[in-house]
């Protein structure tokens, strides 16, 4: 059988397969991807051993090449095809039933079914890895008793699983000062547990992610009888931090002129070797407006795999209102930064001013009014990142919803005016329920790169409406880069974030992005049929990099919606600086 010519230009050697099976045609689907003409005979030889392999997973098992025979530029090679082999049968030889039904194992699957080198190795690869990761890591999965007839297979598949190996015991060498129980709790094992391979294989990236954590060698496994004791190398690493940024951005009030804007950060982290945190943030985010952020997360409570979580946010708007919201939850923890967390909400907004003749005048509520509510909520994160500091490849997902009631308490300066009282049509309580999710995914591109993208929402219902200041507020270097830092206000909100980044370093890397938004900024007071959605997007580039002292970061991004064009005279500068101390 001459195999027809698909390539194109010059090769000097020419390839003809010709089948030596008297009643067995070469099906033409077969020799769809060989290569006909070559320009050496190692390249000819290396594409037709590759078929060959290929004609295996096809089931043909007997294929081979008897002969290779060169007549001038020409070589022919006789094939022997043979049969397509069925499965007979695969069975359980001594296999544990529960081994086979968690790799999702069937016998009527392998019964009158192509035979398939592929799906062979994957059921013995997966049952290998299923006892690795269970107690087993010197276990041998194999196939025994084979039988053949023509064109079909029978088998027995079996396991020697080795003795049964838990984990002994875990010795910390060095100068770290971290409780045991926070150290086999985020490792995912301790004393006693099975012995997992695939945990035990990560131990070393898993601790690359602590912060105050340096690891000094490589951890060591040693099997003494049915135990497994491992041995880390660890050192304390300061990762108590003080950070400060400053933004550089255009006037958008005042044309020609700059409005300065900072941010301060102080967090503790393993002051106490449980690895506790606190966090301190304070932002000028422009002027008479100021946010303070304090957190403070405990975990392994009592041993436990359980922590506390405390935060508290104050927002004070020029001199509009002030806003302080209360959360404290309890955290269920799982693996390495993984949790579910029940927590409780307490806010309030309260109005600063009041503009009471406006009042008079109309007899109506301003869309701010004083707002108190109480809730409580579910909040789940999961992180599968190979390294989360600069990521190249995983995804992480963050969700949070909560139910609130909401009381709107009267205003004394409301309520004193010498008019109708306009809080008499309100509701004395209504309920609010809010949602936040954020999913970010990292693909790794070339050898240094990765394309980051992530897609975070936010979403208020609400039965009588939502007042402005219990809006989100979104915009800046965090959320929608290439607008002021909370400049738009949003009832519901969706960002998604396409960003490409070339790794120049453990911590550093160069990047360019951009965002795009879909906001909703619909209150109590928007008419209806009012068009309230809008589509600011923003553009921009910048880098990280690490210094001796800390880690220093510039981007510089300009944003656009649909009542605005890109300004390429006034973009958006943010830069900071963090060292340890």
């Amino acid at each position: 059988m001459l195999l027809p010519f698909r390539g194109t230009g010059q090769s000097d050697y020419q390839l003809r397969v010709v089948t030596t099976d008297q009643f067995t045609p070469l099906p033409e689907e077969l020799t769809r991807d060989l290569p006909v003409r070559f320009s050496d005979t190692l390249a000819l030889k290396s594409a037709l051993q590759t078929w060959v392999l290929e004609l295996h997973g096809r089931s043909y098992l007997e294929a081979s090449v008897d002969t290779l025979m060169r007549v001038a530029d020409e070589y022919i090679a006789f094939l022997h095809l043979g049969d397509r082999y069925q499965w007979a049968a695969l069975t359980n030889g001594n296999v544990d039933p529960v081994f086979l039904d968690k790799v999702g194992f069937r016998e009527r699957l392998y019964s009158n079914r192509p035979f398939a080198y592929r799906q062979v190795q994957d059921l013995l690869e997966s049952l290998l890895h299923y006892a690795e990761n269970n107690g087993y890591p010197f276990a041998k999965v194999y196939l025994d008793s084979i039988r053949t007839e023509p064109g079909r297979i029978s088998a027995l598949v079996k396991m020697d699983k080795g003795p049964l190996i838990t984990i002994g015991e875990i010795e910390v060498v060095g100068d770290l000062r971290l409780s045991p129980v926070y150290l086999s709790r985020y490792l995912g094992f301790s004393a006693g547990d099975l012995y997992n391979r695939e945990k035990v294989l990560r131990i070393r990236e898993r601790l690359r992610e602590l912060p105050f954590v340096t690891i000094q060698s490589d951890p060591v496994v040693a099997f003494r009888g049915e135990t497994a004791n491992i041995r880390l190398a660890l050192a304390n690493r300061s990762a108590s931090r003080f950070d400060f940024l400053i933004g550089v951005l255009p006037n958008s009030q005042q044309s020609g002129r700059l409005l300065i804007t900072g941010d301060f950060t102080a967090e503790l982290q393993n002051q106490f070797g449980v690895g506790e945190r606190l966090y301190v943030a304070f932002e000028q985010l422009r002027p008479q407006t100021q946010e303070l952020n304090l957190q403070f997360n405990y975990p392994y409570l009592l041993d436990l795999p359980f922590g506390t979580d405390l935060s508290f946010e104050l927002y004070k708007r020029d001199t509009s209102y002030l806003d302080l919201n209360l959360d404290f939850g309890l955290q269920y923890l799982l693996d390495g930064r993984d949790y579910l967390k029940a927590y409780g909400n307490s806010y309030s907004s309260t109005l600063l001013t009041v503009d009471t003749q406006r009042i008079r005048r109309t007899g109506v509520l301003p869309d701010t009014l004083d707002v108190r509510r109480t809730g409580f909520g579910l909040e789940y994160f999961h992180e599968a990142l190979d390294y989360r500091f600069n990521p190249r490849k995983g995804w992480s997902l963050f969700l949070r919803g909560g139910a609130a009631i909401r009381r709107l308490p009267r205003n004394n300066l409301i309520s004193q005016l010498d008019i109708a009282d306009p809080y008499d049509d309100l509701p004395e309580r209504s309920f609010q329920y809010r949602i936040l999710s954020r999913i970010s995914a990292y693909l790794p591109l070339f050898r240094q790169s990765t394309l980051k993208m992530q897609v975070q929402g936010g979403y208020i219902i609400s039965n009588l409406g939502l007042l402005a200041n219990e809006q989100f507020r979104i915009g800046g270097a965090k959320l929608l880069r290439g607008f002021d830092e909370e400049f738009i206000f949003a009832s519901n909100y969706t960002v998604a974030t396409l960003e490409y980044r070339l790794l120049i370093g453990q911590n550093a890397y160069l990047y360019t992005f951009g965002d795009l938004a879909r906001v909703d900024n619909r209150t109590v007071k928007t008419l209806p049929g009012t068009n309230s959605v809008n589509f600011p997007y923003g553009l921009g580039a910048g880098i990280t990099f690490e210094t001796a002292v800390g880690l220093f970061g510039i981007n510089l991004a300009f944003g656009a919606d649909r009542n605005t064009q890109i300004d390429l005279g006034a973009p958006k500068v943010h830069f900071g600086y963090v060292s340890r101390f």
